[in-house]
């Protein structure tokens, strides 16, 4: 089991034991003492819960919602009467690792859970044999007839009109990223054609994305205002004058800066456009 799932469940079982640490009605199904006739590893209550896994022919039974200790606690008092299954109980078997607690579709698949039973069926064969019994019959207090075919198939689930399949939301899920990804490639073409060309750019790419926007909006700012051809020069020299003086660079490298300007033309493609 997952350390960090190990280390939540078990925490939270130790807080229940010691919250209803108040002595249980004395009777088979919550004796968690040692069988008296010794002949199986399980005590009476383990072995009453252990026999749903028989009864209904699976590994895997109970859903809990969330590995938190609210959920945890949600589970036991939820499906605690109909398993057998007290916070005591739980405890042991995660310790001496008959059950682990499981994803229930498998991982990454849903955020729900699922006790697993780590032991093959074989091994518990029998113990479930009351249970089979009463399935087999259907359950007297709710009139609900005795599932057909196999006997030890579990019975009728909730209704699930309402359930969306994983495989559908994993679709659906890949359609909107994908649709997310286009219109965020769209949004950033725009970007770059009204504001800082930086796929282009020979160093602003290295820079962190927020110095960019900062420069945009630098820009989107300067040129809202209507410059002549002789402002839009005066500008641009005073933009260089406080460049040279905090980035401490010369005017040969300024003259450097331009012809590099000149010769590469790396932008030359958006002029044309312009």
């Amino acid at each position: 089991m997952n350390p960090n799932i190990y280390n939540i469940v078990t925490s939270t079982l130790k807080s229940m034991i010691v919250e209803q640490a108040t002595p249980p009605v004395t009777s088979k199904e919550t004796d968690n003492a040692a069988d008296d006739a010794g002949d199986s590893p399980f005590t009476p209550a383990e072995s009453k819960f252990l026999g749903k896994f028989d009864a209904y022919g699976s590994r895997h039974i109970g859903i809990i919602y969330s590995i938190s200790d609210i959920g945890i606690r949600e589970f036991i008092m939820r499906s605690g009467k109909d398993l057998n299954l007290t916070p005591d109980i739980l405890l042991n078997l995660i310790k001496n690792k008959i059950i682990k607690i499981v994803p229930y579709s498998g991982w990454g698949r849903n955020d729900d859970y699922t006790l697993e039973l780590r032991l093959s069926l074989d091994d518990i064969n029998g113990l479930g044999d009351a249970d089979k019994a009463s399935i087999e019959k259907g359950s007297d207090a709710s009139g609900a007839p005795a599932p057909g075919g196999d006997a030890g198939a579990p019975p009728p689930g909730p209704e699930v009109a309402w359930v969306v399949k994983y495989g559908d939301v994993l679709t659906e899920s890949a359609k909107i990223v994908k649709k997310l990804i286009s219109e965020s490639t769209n949004k950033k073409d725009h970007a770059d054609k009204n504001g800082i060309y930086v796929k282009d750019s020979r160093i602003l790419k290295t820079l962190p994305t927020a110095y960019v926007k900062h420069l945009e909006r630098l820009i989107a700012v300067l040129s809202k205002k209507k410059h002549t051809a002789a402002q839009k020069q005066k500008l641009i020299a005073d933009i260089i004058d406080n460049l040279a003086i905090n980035f401490n660079i010369t005017n040969n490298q300024i003259a450097k800066s331009f012809d590099m300007f000149k010769r590469q033309a790396k932008l030359k493609k958006y002029l044309k456009d312009k």
